[in-house]
């Protein structure tokens, strides 16, 4: 969610900027909230599964760095019926 969040807010500064740069002495306000709100809305929904992805890779990463980490093991089918 942190990341989703993150990149939504980025696209929403970078695409203010840009509108405030070409516009500044007369800037269109609600043209700019409409797409403020769009950018806002539509972002965290369109970003979502990347930022998942994203977040489980970097969970990954920090749980692996710890002492007690072990790694999965992979088990042998054919082993099933000694067990």
């Amino acid at each position: 969610m942190t990341i989703n969040f993150l990149v939504s807010v980025v696209v929403w500064v970078a695409m203010f900027v840009v509108v405030l740069v070409f516009t500044v002495p007369d800037v269109p306000v609600t043209p700019l909230l409409v797409a403020s709100v769009v950018v806002l809305v539509l972002m965290p929904l369109v970003f979502y599964p990347r930022s998942k992805t994203l977040w489980a890779a970097i969970e990954f990463l920090v749980a692996r760095s710890e002492p007690e980490y072990r790694s999965p093991v992979r088990r042998d089918p054919r082993a099933a019926d000694l067990e």
